[in-house]
């Protein structure tokens, strides 16, 4: 009998058999004849060789010389350190059997030793595959048999033995940092500590019990001399234990935990528990053991403050309500309150509940009270005024008869535009995107008439309904749901693992390209594309079921300008997470629930506090080495000697480092910026002994915030990352997260979940494509026939038994007709009976009325739909999971990057937007800079749960905070109470009275301002503040008699018309043109190039009228945050007719490279060596408006260098307390006048008085004076700017001889060229005489004498 061959395994040959030595195919390493070839791997000959080793489906051999296979050594030693550690792990996975089975301890010994082992050495892609493995069934068992050998009756020393060799490397490799901060480990690191809590947490207290135990020998035991053992174990076992207590709500009722936390706390030392103080902690807050930190030191008694107190009753939130809750989203706990408003909401007509700033009197104590506080006056702030405009709209639609207003903004609240007669067309579905819809509305009046280009550039110009804006659909119905303006393009498929394009499998549904939404192409009627900002499952229902009823519904849609969803729901939701988890450090500071009128003793960071640590300050005294140790008395000669810093910043860096939470003023110019570098210096040098781990950097505006990355890149500082796509650095191009992340290759677990997860993905995308027609059309009669076979059998039956084609005819004697609708209609006319739907749905068909077969047909439908929409929302649950969990794959890889950084740079609405990544690299330190200008509720996000030191550097007598209600203002008599606008820097400094106040320092030296100018401010807020040496030196202003000058006028500021779009906003057109004047006569004396001149001022209106005065004859340079007011606010550009302002790139004029404009409030932190004022300002009745605070003073006076010259009307703003003391100053030193005193380069001693726009051209025309021009004594300079002035503009061609010209110029040129130089150094003014036409006759008859003197 002939032997029988096995077939080769084919999954063998490719290094994929899971069978082993069970497999039933030959596993015969040499290839047989049967076996498919395998082509060479692509990656082989790269200088990074194959990561997939043994894995790889390719072949990693190469022929010979003679014809046999090798394997390339240079390929196998690059691919030797990945395939020790497969090796190893796969070794260790042998250890772990497919079946239950009882475990010896040295196996487990083994398993969890090695498996530390593997997790220790730092392999990503190995410590996935371990806890993936762990989480398993199998997995689990191992952990199960650990659990098992904690005995009650065990001594002492085997607990120890057991601890140490097996329960410590099991928590060290659940708690390392890479694996508790992977975001793919986080649902297996839950399994595990789930099933480590066990039925009522018994599994978890039996372990702990044997652990605290195992920890107090450790811990007292004179002979184990090893220090870092102990307080890696603690630590480790402290970090699993909260990890189990956080997951699991059981363990609060289970009062083992309570004495297993007590013993913990008891048992040890002082100094171990600092090593876990942490974890301990937010473990006593979970079980609600005591307070959640100690507290530091003898408090004094609580002391009362007097205060006069009138109390009003408060209505209460929610089931607190004595009325009951206001709507269906009005609750207790903040929570459970939705982001944006219901319907229900909306339609609401009592108040919202809106807690007051005095803790005192708010319905949760502490840092529960402050979290409610700061989310719901947030959340009024914005969604408020979002909610008002949308109801005023739904009262517009269901007041009968009232007619279709055009597009409008509402004068109070936000500004909104109004879009009427919406229809829902239909919706499609986007592998990216999601859910779309197809809206369709009426044209805006005027634009029927036009024609397709003018309506494209008026959408274009009006930069109404763009990409990302943010609307709300409202509808007769008494129904409202938010959507974002989305991009109407679809989302190419991805590609496959072999480089090529997936099937695109929502191609069969899609609209070809010329039928896509367009705002333009029709004259009549616009589309747009809408995507849903919140996934609610009755608004999609709704959605689903008002498709395509055109003119039946009256809808409109409303638009916010300037209100993007991302820039305010992150911060909403990380307040609500942090009010559930209560987990905000240094609370016992920002919300202490007793009351303490002293100043606090804050005291040094927790890693700054351990046994031996001394901050290392050498890289601030030029390398000589210097040892702060916080707590202890410090010398500072050295840094006094060594350092560049100056006494207020020397101590304030030693006080940042000194301060677990730190506060510095900085006055303006006394170089906040530099000592905040001069910190984080300082910290970077100690990063590895302190295990800080990556900085956190955190500005409000993204200038700043490149400023102060850009500082630290110039220092030599390394492995600087930066969040966010806003940075117009060029030096941090390459820093960006986006651009590093796209350097790091996914693990291969990474990529095998990836995989899987498209593949989902495109299986759901299938269902979806299958649901489409029939949410579409759900009266079609197929969705009745597929419903009738499911439920109604009979019924089916009964219509389809005998067979339908695709349209659902049927053909008797050769006639086709449709069999549901010739039911329908073909009820005998004798059968007249009006039985109800229930009883109608097992009746017979044939038996049945006219009305009932409509009406069971209207049932079917019904049915049919409501089956349709539950396996839709299914669908859609399934993507939206599907979607979560490619996130988290692409945030690994940022992750990834972040942990590997030392300092991470992000704005206050990026670190929102990043919460979930951020959180997860347990950074130990965050700087706030402007952190006075920074909301309360985005610097509690900053404070991650993982800082141990914050430090906020900013100035609470700049600018405050930017809000959108003026009832929530501080300096609003009625928004007193709320006062929304005080940055939480500002209420540590000035706590509310009976309330502890911390400890600051202030920065005093300036190396702004000219003394003259820093008087203003100094005099008024800053009493300490003292000026530089080097500001005296400054030079005098080009063309100008004094430095600094009020321009007093009497002209009147613009009236406002009630039906202006921008009636809010105030113009004053006379200093329009007063300010284009003067700035024309600073440009024209040749000294000040790009950014030396800056134009401000407080209105968003005189902006505007000043962008458009000025760019006909310069560039105008205005910021990114002043672009995107003007635009939030409608303020357009003549409909394109004019240039448009640039923001980045400038285009060059004949007098200037470019011109900075912009509001007050947008140019804190900036500066410039000549600024003009235009206060704007001009009343009878004596309205500052915007400049009535302090504040805003201080940063309009605080941003020249060299001069500052304010045009405005005194009288208005004397009644103003710091405006009044300005003035006088001023008035005082004979810096105020109703006229300027101009100075011309050539004519010192002329005096030139100018106080109106129109003095300018008459008496200092192109910038000096109007006096003819002499030769007189100054010959060899005077013929050189004639000269020069000759040569660029060939006026020749004027004399009266031009060959004699020329030849005397051709003499001439030799001699005068060497001066030409200094004659454009010396006398400036004169280059630009030239420019007008009516002076070149004169300056020929000059030029000819000049040159023939200087011969």
């Amino acid at each position: 009998m002939a032997e029988v061959r096995a077939k080769p395994c084919y999954d063998f040959a490719r290094g994929k058999c899971r069978y082993g030595n069970k497999c039933k195919f030959t596993h015969n390493s040499k290839p047989t004849s049967k076996a498919p070839p395998r082509e060479p791997c692509p990656y082989l000959g790269t200088p990074k060789g194959c990561f997939k080793g043994q894995q790889c489906r390719f072949s990693h051999e190469t022929v010979a010389n003679d014809g046999s296979s090798t394997q390339p050594l240079q390929a196998a030693a690059r691919s030797r350190p990945r395939t020790e550690l497969e090796s190893g792990f796969r070794e260790w996975t042998f250890l772990i059997p497919r079946q239950k089975a009882q475990f010896q301890a040295i196996e487990i010994e083994k398993i969890f030793k090695m498996g530390w082992d593997l997790v220790s050495k730092e392999h990503t892609e190995t410590g996935q595959q371990i806890i993936k493995k762990l989480a398993t069934e199998q997995g689990l068992a191992v952990i199960k048999a650990l659990v098992d050998e904690q005995a009650d009756g065990v001594e002492l020393e085997k607990k120890l033995r057991t601890y140490k060799d097996r329960t410590l490397p099991f928590f060290r490799t659940i708690s390392h940092p890479d694996i508790l901060s992977s975001l793919i480990l986080e649902t297996p690191l839950d399994t595990i500590c789930t099933f480590l809590f066990g039925p009522n947490g018994r599994r978890a207290t039996k372990l702990f019990k044997a652990t605290t135990s195992a920890l107090s020998v450790l811990a007292w035991d004179e002979t184990a001399q090893d220090e870092e053992l102990i307080s890696i174990a603690i630590t480790a076992s402290l970090a699993v234990l909260e990890r189990i207590v956080e997951l699991n709500q059981g363990a609060q009722i289970v009062a083992e935990f309570t004495s297993i936390v007590n013993d913990l706390s008891t048992t040890f030392p002082e100094q171990l528990l600092q090593f876990g103080s942490r974890s301990l902690a937010r473990i006593r807050q979970r079980l609600g053991i005591g307070a959640a930190m100690p507290l530091l030191g003898d408090r004094p008694p609580e002391q009362k403050s007097h205060r006069p107190i009138f109390e009003l009753g408060q209505d209460l939130p929610g089931a607190l309500s004595e009325l009951g809750p206001r709507h269906d989203n009005d609750h207790a706990n903040i929570s459970d309150i939705k982001i944006l408003p219901t319907t229900d909401e909306i339609q609401s007509s009592r108040a919202e509940y809106l807690p007051s700033s005095d803790p005192t009197k708010q319905h949760l104590p502490g840092l529960a009270g402050l979290l409610d506080r700061q989310f719901r006056l947030l959340r009024e702030d914005i969604v408020g005024q979002l909610r008002d405009a949308v109801q005023m709209e739904f009262k517009r639609l269901t007041k009968p008869g009232s007619a279709q207003s055009p597009p409008r903004q509402q004068n109070s609240g936000v500004r909104n535009l109004i879009y009427n007669g919406v229809t829902l067309r239909r919706h499609e579905f986007d592998r990216k995107k999601g859910l779309q819809i197809v809206a369709e509305f009426d044209q805006p009046p005027g634009l029927a008439k036009k024609g397709a280009k003018e309506r494209e550039e008026w959408w274009r110009n009006t930069k109404q309904l763009q990409i990302d804006a943010f609307v709300c659909l409202v509808s007769s119905t008494g129904h409202a749901i938010f959507f974002s303006v989305c991009d109407p393009a679809p989302t190419p498929p991805p590609k496959n693992k072999n480089g090529e394009e997936r099937e695109d499998r929502l191609a069969r549904n899609r609209r070809p390209s010329d039928e896509r939404p367009n705002l333009f192409k029709r004259a009549d009627r616009a589309t747009l594309m809408l995507s849903m900002v919140e996934d609610n499952s009755e608004d999609i229902i709704w959605i689903n079921n008002h498709l395509g009823k055109t003119r039946k519904l009256r809808q409109s849609l409303v638009e916010f300008p300037g209100i993007l969803l991302p820039s305010f729901q992150p911060t909403l939701q990380a307040i609500q997470k942090m009010s559930r988890a209560l987990n905000l450090p240094f609370s016992q500071f920002i919300a202490p629930e007793i009351q303490d009128a002293g100043v606090i003793n804050i005291p040094a960071p927790a890693y700054s506090r351990r046994p031996g640590f001394a901050f290392d300050l050498s890289t601030l005294t030029g390398g000589e080495q210097l040892k702060l140790t916080p707590g202890q008395p410090f010398d500072d000669t050295t840094l006094r000697e060594k350092s560049t810093l100056d006494d207020a910043q020397r101590l304030s860096t030693i006080n940042a480092l000194s301060s677990c939470i730190a506060l510095i003023q900085g006055p303006p110019g006394t170089g906040k910026s530099y000592t905040g570098v001069a910190i984080l210096k300082a910290l970077l040098k100690n990063r590895n002994a302190a295990r800080l781990g990556p900085i956190i950097c955190v500005c409000y505006t993204n200038h700043a915030l490149d400023q102060l990355l850009e500082h630290l890149v110039k220092d030599g500082v390394e492995q600087l990352i930066r969040l966010g796509s806003r940075s117009k650095s060029e030096l941090l191009q390459e820093l960006t997260l986006h651009h590093v992340s796209k350097q790091i290759s996914p693990t291969k677990t990474e990529g095998h979940e990836k995989y899987l997860l498209h593949e989902r993905l495109d299986i759901v995308l299938d269902e979806i494509e299958e649901l489409m027609p029939g949410l579409r059309d759900p009266a079609h009669w197929g969705k009745v026939k597929e419903y009738l076979e499911t439920h109604q059998q009979s019924h089916f039956q009964h219509l389809f038994g005998r067979g339908v084609d695709e349209n659902g005819f049927q053909e008797v004697k050769g006639k086709k007709f449709s069999v549901l609708n010739s039911w329908i209609k073909g009820a005998p006319k004798r059968i007249t009976s009006t039985r109800t739907v229930p009883e109608l749905v097992n009746a017979d068909l044939s038996g049945m009325s006219g009305f009932e077969r409509s009406a069971l047909h209207k049932y079917w439908v019904q049915q049919s739909t409501r089956e349709l929409n539950r396996r839709f929302l299914h669908i859609l649950d399934s993507y939206k999971q599907i979607k979560d969990s490619l996130k988290k794959i692409h945030q690994e890889l940022d992750l990834r990057c972040l942990l590997r950084a030392h300092v991470i740079g992000v704005t206050t609405t990026g670190l929102a937007r990043h919460l979930d990544v951020l959180r997860r690299v347990q950074a130990k330190v965050v700087m706030i800079e402007e952190a006075g200008e920074v909301l309360e509720a985005h610097t509690l996000t900053a404070l991650l749960p993982s800082v141990e030191h914050a430090i906020l550097i900013g100035d609470h007598e700049q600018l405050r905070p930017q809000i959108n209600n003026y009832e929530f203002q501080s300096e609003n008599p009625r928004g007193a109470k709320f006062s929304l606008d005080i940055s939480l820097f500002e209420r540590l400094i000035h706590p509310q009275p009976g309330f502890s106040k911390l400890p600051y320092s202030s920065l005093e030296v300036q190396r702004r301002m000219h003394p003259s100018i820093a008087e203003l401010i100094s005099s008024t807020l800053y009493p300490r503040l003292q000026d530089h040496h080097s500001v005296s030196a400054y030079p005098e202003v080009e063309g100008m008699r004094k430095r600094l000058f009020w321009l007093d006028h009497n002209e009147m500021e613009d009236a406002s018309t009630s039906d202006s779009a921008h009636s809010v906003s105030k113009t004053n057109t006379w200093e329009v043109e007063m300010t284009a004047a003067l700035v024309s006569h600073l440009v024209r004396q040749g000294i000040y190039r790009n950014e030396d001149i800056a134009v401000l001022t407080p209105y968003l209106g005189q902006l505007q009228k000043l962008k458009q005065r000025l760019r006909s004859s310069f560039a105008i340079v205005v910021g990114d945050r002043d672009m995107e007011d003007l635009e939030a606010e409608g303020f357009e550009d003549d409909n394109g007719k004019e240039p448009s302002a640039t923001t980045g790139s400038v285009r060059k004029t004949t007098l200037l490279d470019a011109l900075r404009i912009a509001t007050v409030d947008n140019f804190q932190g900036e500066e410039a060596k000549v600024i003009v004022v235009s206060l704007v300002r001009s009343n009878d009745q004596r309205k500052c408006g915007f400049l009535k605070t302090s504040n805003r003073i201080n940063v309009l006076l605080s941003r020249a260098r060299h001069g500052m010259y304010i045009i405005g009307n005194t009288h208005t703003a004397r009644v103003v307390p710091m405006w009044d003391h300005v003035i006088t100053i001023l008035d005082k030193n004979g810096n105020l006048g109703q006229t300027l005193a101009l100075c011309c380069p050539r004519h010192m001693e002329t005096p030139i008085e100018v106080s109106d726009p129109d003095d300018f051209s008459v008496l200092s025309p192109e910038g000096g004076c109007n006096r003819k021009f002499y030769v007189g004594d100054n010959t060899p300079l005077a013929a050189t700017l004639a000269q020069r002035l000759a040569m660029e503009r060939s006026l020749a061609g004027f004399a009266w001889s031009r060959a004699k010209f020329d030849a005397v110029t051709r003499n001439a040129v030799r001699s005068v060229t060497s001066l030409v130089f200094l004659a454009w150094k010396t006398a400036p003014g004169l280059v630009h005489i030239g420019a007008r036409a009516n002076y070149h006759a004169q300056y020929l008859v000059t030029c000819f004498r000049a040159l023939n003197a200087a011969l």
